[in-house]
């Protein structure tokens, strides 16, 4: 049995009992509420990543809210934390509900269990762009408790970088290896940011596209936004080594063409720290 802290009061709680603590702000016009925002929390199993936590609510959002309709999926960042917004509309009562929900990890109480916390926007009949901007502001202000000693710190890969990239593809199982990062680049970014697609450097190590304000830089992608290649918290993000065992298919270069090949590959990378890429 554990003491919870709460604001204004404490109580012990016996193991057994999950945090599913929830805090609501509403803004009311016209005798309605124009914008909701919630925060909400919720245990992670210890296998867990952002990104399978991530999957398994939209997931679960599609079994349990009615005409459920996942519009984007995209990476951002909670207080330099790596984080997953969901952007989707479902209908409550007849009343289409768009709802943006960010979900970033945080560490629980003991420092030893781990919890997703969710930060919910919800306008009836969709999102202003006022209250998109609120949005992003509530998120942004966000300053996560309980966190590690040392953050993991992000840092974009120049498109010209050297050594190989390996791009996971969750439907078929299967595992292209890229010679060079630049060379993606040649490719459909749509398919690159579905959310079912991962890519890992030359060490296996998760890597993630986000948007860039950079002009002249990265992949292009219809709507004007440029995005680009950054490392991501391998705490957070499987690494490859950890995901082979669903890669049904692996091609791209000569020497690497089994999954076996790759691990031999992989674990050759952590014992000598080589920073080259494997000849093709």
């Amino acid at each position: 049995m554990s003491s919870y802290q709460m604001n204004d009061a404490s109580i012990d709680l016996p193991e057994q009992f999950k945090d599913g603590t929830m805090h609501l702000f509403t803004v009311e016009r016209n005798g309605s509420n124009a914008f909701t925002f919630v925060v909400s929390r919720a245990d992670m199993d210890e296998s867990d990543t952002v990104d399978t936590f991530a999957h398994k609510l939209v997931q679960q959002m599609r079994q349990t809210l009615p005409r459920f309709e996942l519009k984007n999926l995209r990476a951002r960042e909670v207080d330099g934390e790596t984080a997953r917004e969901v952007d989707y509309i479902w209908v409550s009562q007849g009343t289409p509900l768009h709802q943006r929900q960010t979900v970033v990890m945080a560490r629980g109480p003991s420092h030893k269990t781990r919890r997703a916390i969710s930060f919910i926007g919800t306008c009836p009949n969709g999102f202003t762009a006022e209250w998109t901007e609120e949005y992003q502001k509530l998120v942004t202000s966000v300053k996560l408790a309980e966190r590690s000693a040392v953050s993991f710190a992000s840092r974009m890969l120049p498109a010209d970088a050297d050594g190989l990239i390996f791009v996971l593809r969750e439907v078929d199982g299967s595992l292209v290896v890229v010679p060079r990062l630049s060379q993606l680049f040649g490719y459909d970014i749509a398919d690159a940011l579905d959310p079912k697609v991962a890519f890992f450097d030359h060490t296996g190590a998760p890597i993630g596209l986000q948007r860039t304000t950079e002009p002249g830089e990265g992949w292009a992608h219809p709507d004007g936004d440029r995005y680009m290649f950054w490392t991501l918290d391998a705490a957070t993000h499987s690494r490859l080594v950890d995901r082979l065992d669903a890669v049904r298919s692996v091609s791209g270069i000569s020497s690497l063409t089994s999954v076996d090949a790759v691990r031999r590959y992989l674990a050759d990378m952590s014992v000598s720290g080589l920073m080259k890429p494997a000849a093709s």
